[in-house]
């Protein structure tokens, strides 16, 4: 199971009944997980309904990997931006302004009049949606494990390797000493980090090739880190 179904499914479990759960669940998190490999732009604005009637955008940690992922597959697809904004109009009022900032977010031309006019935002939202900072994955190194979560959701829409290295690289830094400051937000960053990778190694040849390209070349604690992660999907997939 990869790391964004795992977050998805947190989300909306209590959400639905159980047999509704699991059949929407199993949809929305493995199209979205495994979007770079079989890219389907004619299917996205229908799955984004379904992912708001399920309840995508309730939860903070699958809220935001999905805004990132709508960012993605908008950037990819800038012709297709105006209708698929008029497309997405009828989805609920708090999905909605989340989508509306996915579409600021990834600044395409037909962007400014999406969220001013197209999605029938409420001025107050168009206002917080304008006045926000765009937020790529890709131009900062992360910084909290929620960073990481939106790196997967680049990797899964895009399949680029650039965000897998990314958080590879985490588990490069040093070991914080106990009771230093971000010591905590440290731990749990390389934590994340490895368990990630292991869930997507097990869940993606090209995050196993990316993974194997790094072991190759690394030594040290990074080549350590990552043979245990190797290890560990391994063992996970027996």
């Amino acid at each position: 199971m990869s790391q964004l179904f795992k977050l998805l499914s947190i989300s909306l479990f209590c959400l639905c009944s159980v047999a509704h759960a699991q059949e929407s669940l199993q949809h929305i998190g493995e199209w979205m997980s495994h979007y770079y490999e079989k890219p389907a732009p004619d299917q996205f604005t229908k799955w984004l309904h379904d992912a708001a009637v399920a309840g995508a955008f309730e939860k903070p940690s699958a809220r935001f990997p999905l805004m990132i992922f709508t960012t993605e597959i908008l950037k990819m697809n800038p012709d297709k931006g105006s209708l698929w904004c008029e497309d997405l109009a009828t989805v609920s009022s708090t999905g909605k302004a989340y989508i509306g900032w996915a579409f600021y977010n990834s600044n395409i031309p037909a962007a400014e009049q999406c969220v001013q006019t197209q999605l029938g935002l409420s001025d107050s939202d168009i206002q917080k949606i304008m006045g926000t900072t765009r937020y790529d994955p890709l131009s900062k190194e992360p910084a909290s494990p929620a960073d990481l979560d939106m790196l997967w959701a680049v990797f899964s829409a895009t399949g680029n390797e650039v965000a897998v290295n990314k958080i590879i690289d985490v588990l490069a830094r040093p070991a914080p000493k106990k009771g230093t400051e971000g010591s905590t937000n440290m731990l749990m960053m390389k934590g994340a980090a490895k368990w990630s990778l292991t869930s997507n190694i097990q869940q993606h040849t090209r995050v196993a090739g990316i993974v194997e390209k790094r072991r190759v070349t690394e030594s040290g604690v990074l080549k350590k880190e990552l043979d245990e992660a190797v290890a560990n999907a391994s063992k996970s997939g027996r």
